[in-house]
Formats: C-alpha cells, sequence, structure tokens
C-alpha cells in the first residue's frame, strides 16, 4: 500500500516563461527513519542539454530519481538538487554511489535503487521510470488500489498516436500503460466501479486509464446514482474502428460514454459540467471527459516545454432548405456520433412558440427566429428565409 493517501498524488512541473515552477503533495512522513522525501514530491534540476528538468522521489520515499531527461542527455543536480559532480554527494548524482542514487556503495546500495539491475532507474540520468504504477481510489477512497504501468517492448500494433493536437501537451502519446493481461480487470478501483468497467483487454492488451478521470466519474455518480460506462480506453486502432475521432480522448483515458441508470439525461450533463468535465451531449449517450485537466505523468511522461492550449475543433451551421422550409444543423468535430440537436421556434416578441428535438426541424408559419443547441457545446440562431427577403 503506498504511504500517500491524497489525490494530488505527483507533483507537476509547469512551464511558464519565468522558469520551472513545481507544485508538490503534501509530506507524508518524511521524519521516519529512512525516508528522506516524500513520494510525487519533485526536486528542480538540470540535464545536460541546459534545459531544466525534475527529478522524482522515489514511491518508497528513500530517494530521488535521476534527472528526467531525454535519452542520450545525461541530467545533472539543478537549483534544488545535488551538483552530480561525479562525487556522488548529490541526490541525484551520477558519481560513485555516495549519494542516494548512486551505483551501489550508498545507502540504497545495488538493489532497488543502485546500478542498474532494478525496475527504478540505475543512477546515471539517463530517462528511467519516474514512476512504475498507478493508484486509484479504490473501495475506500484511499487511493490503495495500484497496478503496475510499463513501458511495452515493443508495443504492439494498434497504438500509433496522432502528434498532439496543435501542440497540445494534454495530447501528447503515452509513454506507459496498463499491461491487462497481467493484472486483475475485476478490480474494484472505486466505490462503485471495476477496472474492466473503463478498459477491455479484448480492445487491446496494453490501456491507459488516469486516476483522477476515475474518481471525477465515481464523484458523478455519487451526484446521480449509477452509471453505465458504454465506452472507455480505446488503442487508437479500435477508436478508428468504431469511427471515433483522431484525438478523441478515448484513447488518452480520461473520455468516457456514460448513460444514467435511475435519473434523466440531462441531470447527468449538468453533473459532468458542473465537474469540470468536457460535456458533449449525443443522440445516445452523454461523453464527459477533462481534456483540462493536466495529464497523469506517469503514463504520459514530462510535457516538452511550453505549448498551445488549444482544443479540437467543433463546427456547426445553421440551414434552412428553401423548398421545404425545414431547418438543419450539420456538425463536425463531434468524435463520437451525431450530437444532439435541440430546436426552440420564437415570436417576433420572443414567446416560445414550440421546441423539439431532432436533425431537423419544421418551425411554425409565425415564427420569427429559430435557435438550436448542438450537443450541448454549440448555440446558434438564425431567421427563417421568409424573413430575409
Amino acid at each position: 500500500m503506498p504511504a500517500w493517501t491524497d489525490r494530488a498524488l505527483l507533483c507537476l512541473l509547469l512551464a511558464a516563461p519565468a522558469g520551472l515552477f513545481l507544485g508538490c503533495s503534501e509530506g507524508t512522513g518524511a521524519e521516519d527513519v529512512g525516508i528522506v522525501c516524500d513520494p510525487g514530491e519533485g526536486q528542480m534540476c538540470t540535464c545536460a542539454s541546459g534545459l531544466g528538468s525534475v527529478a522524482w522521489c522515489r514511491i518508497d520515499g528513500t530517494g530521488f530519481l535521476p534527472c528526467e531527461c531525454e535519452a542520450g542527455d545525461e541530467g545533472f543536480g539543478g537549483e534544488t538538487a545535488g551538483d552530480g559532480d561525479g562525487d556522488g554527494d548529490g541526490d541525484t548524482g551520477d558519481g560513485d554511489g555516495d549519494g542516494d542514487t548512486g551505483d551501489g556503495d550508498g545507502e540504497t546500495g545495488d538493489g532497488d535503487t543502485g546500478d542498474g539491475d532494478a525496475d527504478t532507474g540505475d543512477g546515471d540520468g539517463d530517462g528511467d521510470p519516474i514512476l512504475d504504477q498507478a493508484c486509484y481510489p479504490g473501495p475506500n477512497d484511499d487511493y490503495s488500489v495500484c497496478f503496475p504501468i510499463v513501458v511495452p517492448a515493443p508495443l504492439p500494433a494498434g497504438y500509433d498516436y496522432p502528434a498532439p493536437y496543435q501542440g497540445n501537451p494534454n495530447y501528447r502519446a503515452p509513454v506507459r500503460y496498463l499491461d491487462l493481461d497481467a493484472i486483475d480487470q475485476s478490480a474494484q478501483v472505486a466505490a462503485n466501479f471495476t477496472l474492466d468497467e473503463f478498459a477491455q483487454s479484448w480492445k487491446g492488451r496494453y490501456a491507459v486509464l488516469q486516476p483522477h478521470a476515475v474518481a471525477y466519474v465515481q464523484d458523478l455518480r455519487d451526484v446521480v446514482g449509477p452509471i453505465s460506462v458504454n465506452s472507455g480506453y480505446r488503442p487508437p486502432a479500435y477508436n478508428a474502428m468504431v469511427g471515433g475521432a483522431g484525438s478523441s480522448r478515448h484513447i488518452y483515458g480520461d473520455g468516457f460514454d456514460l448513460d444514467p441508470i435511475e435519473v434523466p439525461l440531462a441531470t447527468l450533463e449538468a453533473a459532468c459540467s458542473n465537474n469540470a468535465g468536457f460535456l458533449v451531449e449525443y443522440e445516445s449517450h452523454v461523453h464527459c471527459d477533462w481534456r483540462n485537466v493536466d495529464v497523469d505523468v506517469g503514463f504520459f511522461g514530462l510535457p516538452n516545454g511550453d505549448a498551445p492550449n488549444e482544443l479540437p475543433l467543433l463546427a456547426a451551421s445553421l440551414e434552412q432548405d428553401p423548398h421545404t422550409g425545414h431547418w438543419s444543423a450539420p456538425a463536425s468535430g463531434f468524435d463520437e456520433g451525431e450530437p444532439v440537436r435541440r430546436w426552440t421556434a420564437f415570436a417576433a416578441d420572443d414567446r416560445v412558440l414550440t421546441q423539439a428535438r431532432g436533425r431537423t426541424f419544421e418551425a411554425p408559419p409565425e415564427t420569427a427566429y429559430v435557435e438550436v443547441l448542438v450537443g450541448a457545446r454549440m448555440r446558434l440562431v438564425g431567421e427563417p428565409l421568409s424573413r430575409r427577403e
């Protein structure tokens, strides 16, 4: 069981024009014997290329992992890490083992964090994994349900990720995955959800499921009652096969198609929007994702510098057929199907004449203007052709 219970399991490395800033979780017992840092704590460091990066505290709290740098770009201590000058006296140095992550002569020897025989680093700053597990709320909301996250070698076909959408770091490809064949897929990852409700091995052996997204879905369930997860994680090839957009949040492990069991769809929609989610209303389900929440660095690694924060675009237009008079609202960018169109016809004095839901709409003759809400995301307004003449 991990030593922490707070949802903020990791420090976040944020790139800003003024420099690098680290926001860390609260302490979790660094005063204990042998514990020198808090799991998830980060220290600033510098790669040989001169780029700033971060060294993360080991899961057992016994020291810091090497500075996370690109392959071949050896890291050394920065402002708050050790000096990494080869004599082993820095926390993340690459020296002779006198430091916490040296080559085997120091406190942690040549075992878990020693000379390269272990899974969590060899002390040489060559980009070893910063985390080796993902922990979920579990039945008691204490983040005690943990699974290994691995770097598949090689990654099988079907996992070719697109380039980050307009450079947005929340759309970068994963670097580590859950191996569904190696873990209990029936495990309870939240009070009311099991792992296999979010990810299924028949879609692909490897999966990404972000812990904060699971927590958000459980929050929705706490508000609206039972929820059915129609679709969770999709490997890119499977996502393409079912018609998902190339940058669908389903391939990033924080987007889900949901159905409420006991309440109207609108209740679940409101709960999604009120719970930091990005809502899209489809004809058969609600899609809720957390694209605006920083992705989990265990699965995705650290972002590469500054990047624009633009999201995939949704588009729609409002049209009236000149022959039939029927209205339609063609849409694009909705990645899981046809969005719901909710129509309202207004009189000249702004009275509501009629309302309807459907792909097309026939307005009463006295209609002064029509409004349509597309997928609960876009609101369009237009006048009938007869009033434009």
